[in-house]
Parts: structure tokens; sequence; C-alpha cells
């Protein structure tokens, strides 16, 4: 459910001309990260009263018309309780305005985030140039440039006090041309919210005398003691990738890249085998969804509150997870804060902090989310089949549900998460980047190699089940709307072999082009299509092709024979050389500019790893693709193509 509110303007905006008029969207831009901030930290309470809230100044559905809006995601019950929290939070600034700690925080923020545009400024992506072109025509945005939006930033911030800020409220707020917008499902047992409830609502605020916020003093660092550090004891380098590989005096390796792709850029991962397949199939269904909500404890004692206000103006994330065959970490940083993405790392494994009603905030925003998924017909569908092919597996979950996440053991995941983490020495971890190299030692010797040890490398658990296969068919009904989706699934054991990997993704795309001709401009059956096909090696051997596509209810078997009839052509006649050669300079186009991501090599080095392959493979490609043929993408159709399929078809009720 949400809900929306509006205090629009009664002119017309006119566009930022002067330098006056611009400094005025300085303005506004501090304003909402301030007020952002506030409702974050609700949002992260116990018993928060929406999953997501967030105000601003700007325009609205029509670009002739500014306003400014409050927003908030809800619970289906939690509307009024919304709508009361973003009025109150507006009355709170209006009676007692912002604080200088919070104004400080938020211009650290903005210059943070200019300054990483700023440095990365000969290294933009076409997309957001054009994006900023668009914004220029369509609604007179300024567009100086990120060179002289960083200087006058750098130059005016300092210049602009407390009380410039705070007076935007009695700009913003009005009783006339006050809109409120409040939507959600439509549902017996549901009570609408009425009229006159919101009117109550607005009077009692008007009424209200609010405290002011307060805002906490909070620490100066991440670590409260430092750790005593380790040693590097071995370094090899790999002068094909590029790459540097140490392992540290604990046993834990860290595999390194340093690219100039992005000046203000330092991408991270890491994982070590096991996950939960190590649990017990009776812990793993306590634990249930509980994961996912142990982050939101923060760690080392502070909380996500304090550790938000710590992180102002610095640009890092690190993200910890567990999956079913491995833990690990995600995350990046700037350069210059990249001591703190190895503390917070360093903290997570050592600190987690355990906190019942941070947890319970989780499980209440989640099942917001969740209570009425299984009414999307799309969701439904998806979890009907993922319970059709894989509902055997005695692990198998299915979609989480509100019920689900209640009955999920946080007391059992908190311990399990620290038995995962307890022994950093079976850990890879991957660094791609702007890297200063002397640093990244430097601080893996502090905060990696410090970490504790069992020295023991564990390996995750494979279990017999494996899913559905051969030729099946589940017809789901669900939803009202003459909408229908058809899936095709050919799977089932296959030895691994990077070779037909390559080749199975590439029938896929040749499909792909011909269900675009076939289903979309000859039929003109649906808008789009999708096809994946892949070998994994990891678990387990296992091939992959999935098609899937939307379509209109009386139009699903004869565009399900449609697509089969191709898949018949590739098996019997193979892929036209025409064909061929579209996927083949796709590819080879796309690997020229993956080449140049330092996404890309964080994944390909990790995934390499993971799937113990020889990483260098990879500078193989460009001679890969020439070497494919239609002969051979024949004989790979006829080897995985042939042996059943599983179809899948989602139609409306009462067709």
């Amino acid at each position: 459910s949400q809900v929306q509110v509006m205090f629009k303007d009664p002119e017309e905006p006119t566009p930022d001309i002067t330098l006056e008029d611009y400094r005025e969207s300085v303005l506004e831009s501090l304003f909402a990260q301030m007020i952002n901030n506030r409702l974050d930290e609700i949002r992260n309470s116990p018993n928060p009263p929406f999953v997501f809230g967030s105000s601003y100044y700007g325009g609205t559905w029509a670009r002739n018309k500014n306003a400014y809006q409050s927003f908030a995601m809800t619970p289906e019950t939690g509307q009024l309780n919304a709508l009361t929290t973003l009025l109150q939070e507006n009355e709170r600034v209006r009676q007692h305005g912002f604080f200088a700690g919070e104004f400080e925080r938020a211009k650290s923020d903005i210059i943070s985030r200019l300054e990483k545009a700023y440095n990365d400024r000969d290294k933009m992506e076409s997309g957001r140039l054009v994006n900023e072109y668009v914004r220029n025509y369509l609604e007179n945005e300024p567009m100086p440039g990120i060179e002289w939006e960083y200087t006058y930033y750098k130059n005016s911030l300092p210049q602009i006090n407390l009380d410039e800020v705070n007076a935007l409220i009695n700009k913003y707020l009005r009783e006339d041309n006050r809109v409120i917008v409040l939507t959600g499902p439509s549902k017996e047992g549901l009570e609408p919210v009425t009229e006159e409830q919101v009117k109550a609502v607005l009077a009692s605020v008007n009424n209200m005398s609010i405290e002011p916020y307060e805002d906490k003093e909070v620490a100066a660092s991440l670590i409260t003691e430092m750790p005593e550090p380790g040693d590097i004891v071995k370094e090899t380098t790999n002068p094909k990738l590029g790459t540097t590989t140490f392992t540290l005096s604990n046993g834990a390796k860290v595999t390194y890249k340093k690219t100039d792709f992005k000046n203000d850029e330092v991408l991270f991962n890491a994982y070590s085998y096991g996950g939960s397949s190590l649990y017990s199939l009776e812990d793993y269904k306590k634990i249930g969804y509980a994961n996912g909500g142990l982050t939101e404890a923060g760690v080392n004692g502070f909380d996500q509150v304090a550790l938000s206000k710590m992180m102002s103006g610095k640009i890092v994330n690190v993200r910890p997870y567990i999956t079913t065959y491995s833990e690990g970490f995600s995350g990046s940083a700037a350069p210059k804060d990249l001591e703190e993405l190895f503390q917070l790392t360093h903290l997570y494994f050592t600190a987690l902090n355990k906190d019942d009603e941070a947890y319970s905030s989780f499980v209440d925003k989640q099942s917001a989310f969740l209570a009425n998924m299984m009414a999307n017909p799309q969701s439904y569908f998806s979890n009907e089949m993922g319970k059709f092919m894989y509902g055997d597996n005695p692990r198998y979950l299915g979609f989480p549900t509100p019920e689900m996440m209640e009955e999920s053991d946080y007391d059992l995941a908190y311990k399990k998460y620290q038995e995962r983490f307890a022994d950093a020495g079976d850990f890879n971890f991957y660094f791609v980047g702007n890297i200063d190299e002397n640093k990244l030692r430097e601080y893996a010797k502090t905060y990696l190699a410090s970490l504790p040890t069992k020295n023991v490398k564990e390996q995750y658990q494979v279990f017999d089940f494996r899913p559905l296969t051969g030729q099946h068919k589940k017809v789901i009904e669900k939803g009202q709307d003459p909408k229908s989706q058809v899936r095709i699934t050919y799977h089932g054991p296959a030895e691994y072999s990077p070779k037909e990997n390559h080749a199975l993704g590439s029938l896929a795309e040749v499909l792909k082009i011909k269900l675009t001709e076939e289903l979309r401009e000859e039929e003109s059956g649906v808008y789009t299509s999708s096809v994946y096909g892949n070998i994994s090696k990891t678990p387990y051997g296992w091939y992959t092709f999935n098609i899937s596509f939307p379509c209109g209810p009386e139009n699903v078997e004869k565009l399900t024979k449609v697509a089969l009839n191709e898949v018949e052509k590739l098996i019997n006649e193979g892929p036209t050389e025409k064909d061929l050669a579209k996927v083949k300079e796709a590819q080879l186009l796309e690997y020229k500019e993956d080449l140049k991501e330092n996404r890309f090599w964080l994944n390909h080095l990790k995934d390499a790893d993971y799937d113990q392959v020889d990483a260098t493979k990879i500078l193989d490609y460009e001679q890969s693709v020439k070497g494919l043929t239609t002969e051979y993408l024949q004989a790979m159709a006829k080897k995985y193509l042939t042996t059943g399929y599983i179809l899948g078809i989602h139609n409306p009720e009462n067709m």
C-alpha cells in the first residue's frame, strides 16, 4: 500500500536560469537529504510505520506543476499510521528545524557523491549523459557539467547557513493545494481508509506539539580496539590477467586487479565454501528466512542509525551473505574510504550485533511487502512452478510469506552466522578497481590477517535431490486480467564443459533472434521473449535452457507451437549462418565492453576460483567465439534439447 502527500505550488515552475536559481536548488537538496535521513531512522526503528519513506521538492505527475511531496510504502492496514508519521515529521521540521550535526552530515554526503562523479568525469557512461540531455530538454534542468557543479558546490556549501534551509518548510507546507493519495489492495475483510479518517489525522497533527529531533552523538571510528596485525606469507602474480594474489598468515587469500576503468571505484567480493548446506535439515527449516535480517542490528555496538551517521561523507558499503553453498561478502568503496570497507568486513566477522528489536523491525517491513505477494498472478505462477519442479526437495522453502517470516528462528540464525564466519582462514577475498596497492596490503594485514582461523578447509554438502526432469505440463490459473505467460524449461544433469557452456548460451541467443522474428514480427503475439542457456559446474553438473514469453490467453497454444517448432528446426537443421553471425558480432562487442568493466573482472576472478576453472581462459574468448559453427550448435541442440521439457502455462481464471 502507498501514501502520498503533495503540497502543490500555485504557480507553474520556472526554469533555473540564474546562479540564484541554482543556489535555491542546492538548498532544496540539503533539505531533502536531512528529512530523508530522519525518515530512514524511523524506517529502521522497532515497529516501523512504513517500509520506505521519502520527501522531496520537485515535479508531480505533470511537468507544469511542482510540489513538496512526502511518500511512504506501508503495510495494507498501516496507511493512516504512515500518513500521521509523514505529517508529524514535516511538522517537527516546521516547529524546530534541523540541527547543526545533521546539517553537516548532509553537506558531507552531497559533496561526496559529487566528488565521486567528478573523479570519474572522464569515464562517464553515455547513458548518464543522454539522461541529462533528456531532463534538460523536457524539464529545463540545468546542465552545466560535473566540473562546474562540483566546483560550485564546494564553494557554495560553506556559505549556506542552516536557517536558510530551515526556512524552506514554510514555503513547502500549505493547507490549500494539498493532495493526499492513498492506494492499496481491494480485498474482502480490508476496510479502505475514509476521507473522514484522513481529515481527522490532519486536524490532530495541526494541533500537535511535537518534541524536537534528538541528534545523538556517534563515535568517530568504527573500530574501538585495533586488532593485532598478521602478515603476508606468500605472493604470486599472473601477468596475463594483471592480478596479484597473496596468502595471509591466517590462511586467507587475497586477489586484486588494479585498473583504470573508473577513477573512484573499488569493488569487493569474498567467499568461503559451506553455506547453509552444512546445516541440519531441522536447523535449516527453523532458520527459514531469518538470515536476511541478521545485519539489521549493526556491528560493534553501533546500530544502523549510528552506522549511517558515522558513514556520512563516505562512499562505502559491505554486505555479508549466506547462500546454500557458501558464505561471503560483497561491497564497494571509493579509494579514499577503502579502510572503512576493511574495518566493516572485520567487524562483520567478529562483532555482529544481536538485537531482537532490530530483527523485529526487519520482519515487519518484509511482511508488509509479502502480505499480498501471492495475490499477484505472476508471483503466484512462479511460486507454483517452483513447487512443481523443486517441491520434493526436503530443503525447499518456496516464496516467503509473513507467517514464514514470523516463524523463522533469529536466535538460531545468529548462532549459525557466528559458526559460518568463525574461520576466516578458508576465505578468498577479491578487489578490483583503482587500488592503492600499498594501502591494500596494509589493510589486509591489519583487518583480514588478524581474523581468527581454525585451519580447516570446509566444503559444501551436495544432497541427493535433483529437480524434476523429463516431459511435463503444468497449467496454473490465477488473476482476472487477460494475460498469460508461457515457460518452457529443458534441464538435467550434464558434465560441465566451458566449450559446451558457451555453445548452449549461444544457441539461446540464436533462438532469441528467431522468436523475435516469429512471435513478435510474424505473429504479432508478444512484445518480448526471453531465452537463456547455460551449464553449471557447482554444486553439480547441470544444464538449463529456458524459454519464456507473455501473450494473450487466446494465443498460448499457437505461440507455444511456434516456439517449439523453432527449437525443432535448431535440432534438425541447425542455425543459419546469418543468425550465428549476428550472435558472434554481438558477443564480440559485449566482450570488448566487458573487458573495461570492474564488475566483469571481479565476478570472473571470483567465479573462476569458486568453480575451480582456469581464469586465463577468458582471454581466449574471442577465439572461442570465432570457432563457433552452425554444425556444433546443432549438435548441442540434439544433445540438450531432445530429452523432454517442462511446459508451464499461466492463464487467468475462468478462461
